[in-house]
C-alpha cells in the first residue's frame, strides 16, 4: 500500500480496510496513528489508530481557497500528508454542538 495516497471508497475497500469499525471522535484530545485517508465531498476522511486500540475517524474540510484538507486554522494538509504517522489531535465543538476537528500536530 502506497502510505502516501488518499485513497477513494472502493480503493480502500480493494486494500482491505474496513472503515466501518472508526467511530467519530468526540470532544476532547487523543494521540492516533493515521491509518487511512478517504476522500469524500470536499473532505478527507482520516482514520486514527490509538495506542489503546480505539479506531477513531476525523473528517478534514477542502479550504476552498488554498484546497488544503486540514482543521480549520490549523497550517497542515493532510492530503500531504503519509500515512502511519503519529498525531496528536484536539477536537472542539462547532457553532452548532457537534465535534469538530479543531487542531493537529505531527509527533512522528
Amino acid at each position: 500500500m502506497d502510505t502516501k495516497s488518499n485513497f477513494t471508497h472502493l480503493q480502500a475497500k480493494e486494500a482491505g480496510f474496513d472503515r466501518n469499525g472508526y467511530t467519530p471522535a468526540a470532544e476532547g484530545a487523543f494521540t492516533g496513528s493515521l491509518v487511512m485517508k478517504i476522500y469524500g465531498d470536499f473532505c478527507l476522511r482520516c482514520y486514527f489508530e490509538t495506542d489503546s486500540g480505539e479506531r477513531l475517524k476525523l473528517t478534514a474540510w477542502q479550504d476552498r481557497k488554498t484546497g488544503r484538507y486540514g482543521p480549520r486554522g490549523c497550517g497542515v494538509d493532510f492530503k500531504k500528508m503519509p500515512l502511519f504517522t503519529k498525531w496528536a489531535n484536539r477536537v472542539g465543538l462547532s457553532r452548532t454542538g457537534k465535534p469538530s476537528w479543531a487542531d493537529a500536530e505531527r509527533l512522528s
